[in-house]
Parts: structure tokens; C-alpha cells; sequence
């Protein structure tokens, strides 16, 4: 005897399994809770907080986009709206581009983190002692960040053209070391531009096309350059400067950056930073040992911050917990993630990400002076998509 399917039952069956389906997917998704108008009053705080024209903030949960979006102008002048997919000069998370790169050719074997920079840069002079790549990329080189007055009367060599990380470090490299590499930490941006000559020597490439071939594309980042004066760069938007003892909002003075692209010169928009930290939390642009790496902690706990010039107070923040570039934070819940802060040209910038949870969160604010908390937003922004921590006992 043959039995026939029940039509009946087999509807149930479907409407039960499409039900448990919905279910799933609604259990698998906290990013579907988020409140668009929420966050865009947290970044209208924000954009009050800095006095500037605009904020902007992108969000990725597991490489989708959640949230992008933006308050205020992008350009004061022409009264253009901002959005997350603006273009902004980053600042300093620029390292954060430069170190994958760097990554990727140290899993390739081709730089050793503890050789000396000469290896890899033979025309930088040799100090009183050693320095390895590994120190440049933990702030513990010895080699000092710029200094006050040194670009001379009116910053005028902040407008020259330089076609080589070689001749943009002329002035300084020939200086003695802060200090024997290795004993304390203290930031520069002229340590870390020396990647870029790292980079180009063992990949053979110059760094922009490099970076674009190796990083950006992989990514899906379509709007990331570097900053180059002649050059149109769409959707971008503006810098400025607050003044807080006139209460006046000005223009940012714009400055070539050639003479640090790797410590400060990439352009890009939130969306693109975003999809830059999905393609590394999953894989695309390094290996799980290169990247294990680069979050460790990196610093002996001996290690102190250098102490300030006569007359100048030490920072209230003390020795960050440093990885290679990225330092590794805790948010109020307890959560571990890595981050970098920018700033250039009136722009602020930050970059977080929560590896293990693959959550990204990206901020602008475009003037600099007043007293914006981007790492408090950025972390609050987070929270939205992130599962509740649990609780310690």
C-alpha cells in the first residue's frame, strides 16, 4: 500500500521550519536592535563636545555595515552634509594601515621584527645603540616626535613636497636618541614614518601602490588614498580649528603630509576603516600568528613613560598597554579591543576593534580644540551591537 504525504501536515511542517528559520537569524542579529536615531544623537553630542561642523561614525558587525552615518557639514563653506561614507584625513591611524602591511611582508619572512632598521633602511645613520624594528613599532626607540618651532617661521616646511621618506627625514635623522632604545616609551611619528622605507625596500613596491594592491582592495576600501595636494578627492570633507578664547571656528591650515604617510597621511572614509578591520578579523590580509602578534602587549613592565622637559608635565595617561600600533584597551564592561586615536589638519579620528566579537566602530569629528570623548562614543557605539558582557564573580 502507498501512502500519500498529509498536504495538511506538510504546511505545518514548513510554516514551523520558515518560523524557527526567522527565529534564528532574529537570535543571531543584535545589530537588528539598533536605533539609528540613537546613535545620531550620541554623535550630535559628540560634534557639540569637539565644536565642529560635523561627526561621522560607521559600524560593522561581522562584515555588515549596521550603521553609517553622520551629523552636521562637511564643509562649512558650502554647507555639503557629511556622512560615513565622507572622506577625512585620518591622522595617525595611518599606523594602524602601515603595520598590516609591515605584518604581511614579516609573514613572508622578509623583515625580522627584532633586526635593526638599518637591515631594512641602510641609509639611516646608526646611534649610540641598536634599534629594531619591533622598537619602532612599540614607541620605544629612542627616536624623538617633532618638536616645537622645527618646521620654521610659519610652518612653511609643512608645504614642501617630499618624494622620499629618505630625504623628508634629512633634518632629524642625524640627531641623537631621547634615550637607549628599549627603556622607556615615548611616541613618534618620525620613528614609525621609517616603515614606509621598510615597506618599499622588501616589497619592491612604493608604499601607496603597495598598501593599494596589498591592503585597500583586498578590503573593499575604494575611497582610501593617500593625501596628495593635487590631487580631486571625491565626498571629502573638511578640517577645522575651534577657538575656545574667541569662540570662533576657522580653517584648518592644510599642511602636505608627503613627509609622513605613514604616520599620518592617508585619507579615508569610516566605512572604508570598517571594511579594512572586517578583512583582518577574518583572515583577508594577515595570518592568525601575525595578527596574535601585533594585539600582544608588547612591554616589559619596567618600562616607564620618558620624563617631560623642564618645565612640562608628565601625561596623565601614563604607559599605554602597547601592542605593535595598537594599544590594547578595556571597555567600562570589561571587554578587551584594540584602538588608535588621529589627529591632522582639524580632524580627529578613531579607530576600534573588538577581534573576537569581529565589531568595528569608526569616528570623525572635523575640527580640532574643543573636548570631544571619541574613545568614550566609540566604545558606547560598540555596546549597541555588542552581546552583554558577563558578569564576574
Amino acid at each position: 500500500m502507498i501512502r500519500t504525504a498529509n498536504p495538511m501536515s506538510a504546511s505545518r511542517g514548513l510554516r514551523l521550519r520558515t518560523w524557527l528559520l526567522c527565529l534564528s537569524l532574529l537570535l543571531s542579529l543584535p545589530a537588528m536592535a539598533l536605533e539609528p536615531s540613537r546613535l545620531s544623537a550620541q554623535l550630535e553630542q559628540l560634534r557639540q563636545a569637539a565644536h565642529a561642523p560635523g561627526a561621522t561614525a560607521a559600524v560593522m558587525v561581522k562584515g555588515d555595515l549596521v550603521y553609517s552615518g553622520g551629523v552636521g557639514l562637511a564643509d562649512a563653506e558650502n554647507n555639503v552634509a557629511i556622512d560615513g561614507g565622507s572622506v577625512h584625513n585620518i591622522g595617525s591611524v595611518s599606523k594602524v594601515v602601515a603595520v598590516i602591511a609591515l605584518m604581511q611582508l614579516v609573514q613572508q619572512g622578509k623583515i625580522d621584527l627584532d633586526a635593526e632598521i638599518q637591515t631594512y633602511v641602510p641609509w639611516f645613520p646608526r646611534k649610540q645603540a641598536p634599534i629594531s624594528v619591533r622598537q619602532i613599532l612599540t614607541h620605544t626607540s629612542g627616536i624623538r616626535h617633532y618638536r616645537q618651532g622645527e618646521f620654521g617661521e610659519g610652518d612653511v616646511l609643512r608645504f614642501q613636497q617630499f618624494d622620499s621618506i629618505e630625504q623628508a627625514s634629512r633634518r632629524w635623522q642625524d640627531e641623537p636618541l631621547l634615550f637607549a632604545p628599549g627603556s622607556y616609551w615615548n611616541y613618534s611619528s618620525f620613528a614609525t614614518n621609517l616603515l614606509q622605507a621598510a615597506i618599499e625596500r622588501t616589497s619592491g613596491q612604493g608604499l601607496e601602490r603597495y598598501l593599494r594592491e596589498h591592503v585597500w582592495q583586498p578590503a573593499g576600501m575604494r575611497a582610501t588614498q593617500f593625501d596628495v595636494p593635487t590631487r580631486i578627492v571625491p565626498r571629502r570633507a573638511h578640517g577645522y580649528e575651534w577657538d575656545a578664547d574667541t569662540a570662533t571656528l576657522t580653517n584648518a591650515v592644510q599642511e602636505n603630509v608627503s613627509y609622513k604617510y605613514v604616520g599620518g597621511g592617508v585619507l579615508a572614509s569610516d566605512e572604508d576603516m570598517v571594511r579594512m578591520v572586517h578583512a583582518l578579523n577574518t583572515g583577508k590580509l594577515l595570518g592568525a600568528k601575525a595578527i596574535a602578534e601585533m594585539y600582544r602587549p608588547q612591554l616589559d613592565p619596567s618600562i616607564g613613560l620618558l620624563p617631560p622637559p623642564a618645565g612640562k608635565k608628565s601625561s596623565r595617561d601614563g604607559v599605554p598597554k602597547q601592542g605593535l600600533i595598537w594599544r590594547v584597551q578595556t571597555d567600562p564592561a570589561g571587554r578587551r579591543y584594540v584602538a588608535h586615536s588621529g589627529s591632522v589638519k582639524g580632524t580627529l579620528s578613531y579607530l576600534l576593534n573588538y577581534p573576537e566579537q569581529d565589531v568595528a566602530v569608526a569616528l570623525h569629528v572635523n575640527a580640532r580644540g574643543g573636548e570631544p570623548d571619541l574613545r568614550g562614543v566609540a566604545e558606547a557605539l560598540a555596546a549597541e551591537v555588542l552581546p552583554a558582557a558577563t558578569p564576574k564573580r
